[in-house]
């Protein structure tokens, strides 16, 4: 009976695999029928054709059918359609479809928005060599959207798209290696592949190549760069309307003003630079060059945050934990400070790690707090090797051990933390920690991470992509 049961399943395999033979020859001929009505802009003719295919499981059928969804062609765009028949097409392997349904989760455009999932099927679409999505999982790689930030795992893909010619990826790469995150910095190399992305017709990596020194550093000291940066910025080019913004606000090359400062950030920020609309945010919320407006600064830090701008998402979570300019909302001042956290910013890993600690805007959880906490003292975050160190004192989520306690007082204290060099008072400071008792740092903010102030502006006009 087994045996007869085995023959009867290799039969079924066999007439599948005949009629799959004979559809996919089938399909062929209309799938072309589709792409030749699309082709010339015959939408209804393209859809029905592709339609009744993949509906049988053919699986470019399937992307064609979401594209045009997507996109209106033919049919009433639907967004949740088109991912609908993304999604077919990406389970049976479509690199495409992969690629656009990561999209789709990236954005929240027709699902819901699920950051984790997106660098999960970018990462299979890569996996097959499409170069978009190359291109997209490197990023999200380097900044941690939905998975542990990886620089170098992330330039190994953005150098696998560079290298097929993608002028993004070309600019990006190039960013990389002067920054030297993710490889070792190499000056030649960044040029190499900014002139590369240049030669392609990308404006940045042409603006960039116009200015940048032989040291790989835009100097606006020299009257020349500054000069083809104000050009630039005349025409109304938001990276050099904020470098120059930068420049008045810094005093390189110009007298020092900050309202000017404010003038060429908002233009730029206006075009959508989220470098320049968190650092417009900084200055209407501290009133630096530009009356004090806490709303104004909240819409501008919002505007960067969704752009993905990791200290935008930072301030924004401390103007809501504090409801300041907004109406208070600590479960959404949370999810800020996660998403900042989540892409390596230290400051919002402390914040994390305090709201878990407090229970503020989600569970309390003195565990997830430590790890939170141990993330952001790795950065070098002061706060963070103070709140370790109170942890362990007082037995939060751990067990009393004052021995590390007092080592992560030393930790904070050796940046000058006020609190620990507190806790350290009265004993030998030099034998306790090793090294001679420093000043107290003004700038440490000790407490919660919530009350934490946001980092100020750059001080450079060095380029962020």
């Amino acid at each position: 009976m087994k045996v007869r049961r085995n023959r009867l399943v290799v039969l079924v395999v066999v007439v599948l695999a005949g009629a799959g033979l004979a559809s996919a020859q089938g399909w062929d001929a209309e799938y072309q029928r589709g792409v030749a009505a699309y082709e010339a802009n015959d939408f209804a003719t393209a859809m029905a054709a592709f339609r009744p295919l993949a509906e049988q499981g053919h699986t470019e059928s399937q992307f064609a059918v979401g594209y045009m969804y997507a996109n209106g062609q033919g049919v009433v765009r639907d967004p949740e359609i088109a991912a609908n028949w993304y999604r077919k097409a990406a389970s049976l392997g479509h690199a495409k479809a992969q690629y656009n349904l990561g999209i789709a989760l990236r954005s929240g455009n027709g699902v819901e928005r699920d950051p984790t999932e997106a660098a999960k099927w970018f990462g299979k679409s890569a996996a097959q060599g499409h170069v978009p999505a190359e291109f997209a999982y490197g990023l999200v790689l380097l900044d941690g959207l939905g998975v542990d930030p990886d620089p170098t795992a992330a330039a190994g893909w953005l150098i696998k798209a560079a290298e097929a010619g993608h002028p993004d990826a070309q600019l990006l790469v190039g960013t990389l290696y002067l920054e030297g995150r993710g490889v070792e910095r190499d000056v030649e190399t960044a040029r190499g592949w900014l002139t590369k992305a240049a030669a392609q017709g990308n404006l940045e990596a042409i603006y960039r190549v116009g200015v940048m020194g032989p040291d790989g550093e835009v100097k606006l000291s020299d009257p020349d760069v500054l000069a083809r940066v104000r050009r630039a910025a005349d025409v109304g080019y938001p990276q050099a309307q904020y470098d120059l913004g930068a420049a008045y606000a810094t005093g390189q090359g110009v007298t020092k003003d900050p309202a000017v400062a404010a003038t060429w950030f908002g233009k730029a920020a206006r075009q959508g630079f989220p470098r320049a609309q968190y650092d417009l945010g900084y200055l209407y919320e501290h009133g630096i060059g530009i009356d004090q407006d806490a709303s104004s600064a909240v819409r501008w830090y919002q505007s960067a945050a969704e752009s993905g701008f990791a200290r935008a998402r930072y301030a924004l979570g401390l103007m809501m934990a504090a409801g300041r300019g907004v109406e208070r909302d600590r479960e959404g001042a949370y999810r800020w400070m996660l998403e900042a956290a989540q892409q390596g910013l230290p400051a919002a890993q402390y914040g994390v790690g305090v709201m878990l600690s407090e229970g503020q805007g989600t569970a309390k959880d003195e565990k997830a707090a430590l790890q939170w906490y141990r993330s952001a003292a790795t950065g070098g975050n002061a706060n963070a090797m103070y709140a370790i160190g109170n942890l362990f004192a007082n037995g939060f989520g751990v067990a009393k051990d004052f021995s590390e306690a007092e080592k992560w007082y030393c930790k904070a204290a050796k940046l000058g933390h006020p609190m620990a060099l507190s806790m350290l008072e009265g004993r030998d400071f030099e034998a306790t920690c090793g090294f001679a008792k420093p000043e107290p740092n003004p700038d440490l903010v000790a407490g919660i991470g919530v009350q934490e102030r946001p980092p100020a502006p750059a001080q450079s006009p060095v380029p962020v992509p």
